[in-house]
């Protein structure tokens, strides 16, 4: 699948239709009305997919016992980066020169230390199972009830082995619908990404003072992407589960639907296709781990909201202790890892929960232009988040396949 070349030509023609038509009426009432439909139809397709692909998986895995493995290893792939790439931001906004500039002065800023009460109100109210079980936004209960099926069908009897044979055959079918998807997801995003660039505002963004801070967003982003990322990927494959950078163009249509879709979900079932296609994850792997990954593979969200935190503060004049960039830096971590249950608003979901302990003026998100910049960091974060989940899909795959790793001389 060409995907490399189709879905940044959906892009470019999203960017020129844009430009070119504009405000012009009927433009604007196909595109209200043909992206809702589009944005559905990517994140419809994928509930039925992941259910087929998790459920054969675990069955699957449970045969070779190679079930805890897989689980453990997305587990700690997705906590390790997320924490990882949470300094990342951090180290990165002490040495990047581009400041943020605030359009209105806040009060004086003070730090303490976060109160775990509220945490615990958040992570474990009364109704926090039923909220996450009832969001159309997650997949955690699909993951569940397809664990559940799949650990039942494992094919230990010759009873059994009937239905794995079926469930097995129908996540194939179910494959293949993630590749036809994939082909013609450039059709659907050359309509997401022409509202993406009708929507944000290009003319002031140039026009801000904050068009450096942006770019500095996008430096960091390119680091995660091709610095910090294969250098982790090589470092747990011994540098011998292939080349890092082929897997980054192999998956290029994934990170680019994910970013202008805003939506996680929408890029999962590309990611799914083309990290089996492209970065050789096996198929009962992938169907535990990029799952598992969709919610806890929010490194990329945690680096930005750390770099974007750190900037804020350091705009205000507010004195950074060690300690204190040290606490941003692992909350960052810590609520990154709910915050894939605010599908959109990652960033400004750990921006938010953050500042309930650090105390400045309480307007400051609104009036310092963070919303303005909301879509760029939000394209950031999810590309960062898109590569986190295949090379976590491909760290797991090499675990359990070392079959699959080459050597240092096939990898460059």
């Amino acid at each position: 699948m060409k995907t490399w070349i189709t879905y940044p030509a959906a892009v470019i023609f999203g960017i020129s239709a844009s430009l070119l038509l504009q405000d012009w009426q009927p433009y604007t009432v196909i595109l209200q009305t043909v992206v809702p439909v589009a944005r559905q139809i990517g994140i419809f397709v994928l509930f039925p997919i992941v259910f087929s692909l998790t459920t054969a998986a675990v069955a699957s895995l449970r045969r070779y016992k190679d079930t805890v493995i897989i689980f453990s290893s997305a587990v700690f792939w997705g906590l390790f980066t997320a924490l990882i790439l949470s300094f990342v931001g951090l180290g990165l906004a002490l040495v990047i020169p581009f400041e943020f500039s605030a359009f209105s002065s806040a009060s004086s800023t003070e730090i303490f230390l976060f109160d775990f009460s509220t945490l615990k109100q958040i992570v474990m109210n009364d109704n926090a199972f039923k909220y996450f079980t009832l969001n159309s936004e997650t997949l955690l209960p699909l993951i569940i009830i397809a664990v559940i099926i799949g650990i039942a069908l494992r094919p230990d009897r010759e009873a059994i082995r009937p239905a794995y044979v079926v469930v097995n055959s129908f996540a194939e079918g179910m494959l293949r619908l993630a590749r036809i998807f994939t082909v013609i997801g450039p059709l659907l995003l050359l309509f997401i990404s022409a509202q993406w660039f009708s929507t944000f505002p290009l003319e002031v963004l140039i026009s801000s003072e904050n068009l450096l801070f942006a770019g500095g967003v996008f430096v960091a982003m390119l680091a995660a992407l091709f610095i910090v990322l294969p250098l982790l990927f090589g470092l747990f494959t011994l540098f011998k589960g292939g080349n890092p950078y082929s897997m980054i163009l192999g998956s290029l249509g994934a990170l680019i639907a994910t970013g202008f879709s805003g939506n996680f979900l929408f890029g999962t079932t590309p990611i799914l296709a083309l990290s089996q296609k492209n970065c050789g994850v096996r198929k009962r792997v992938g169907g535990i781990s990029i799952p598992i990954l969709t919610m806890l593979g929010r490194g990329g969200s945690a680096m930005i909201a750390t770099y974007v935190l750190v900037k804020m503060l350091q705009s205000l004049g507010t004195p950074l202790s060690l300690q204190t960039l040290v606490f941003i830096a692992l909350f960052s971590a810590l609520f990154s890892l709910v915050s894939s249950f605010s599908p959109g608003f990652e960033v400004i979901f750990i921006l938010l929960m953050i500042f309930q302990w650090v105390q400045a003026d309480s307007g400051i998100i609104y009036s310092s232009g963070i919303l303005l910049l909301l879509p760029i960091l939000r394209l950031t974060s999810l590309m960062v988040d898109t590569m986190v989940t295949v090379y976590g899909a491909a760290f797991g795959s090499r675990i359990v396949s070392p079959a699959d790793q080459v050597s240092i001389e096939e990898m460059m």
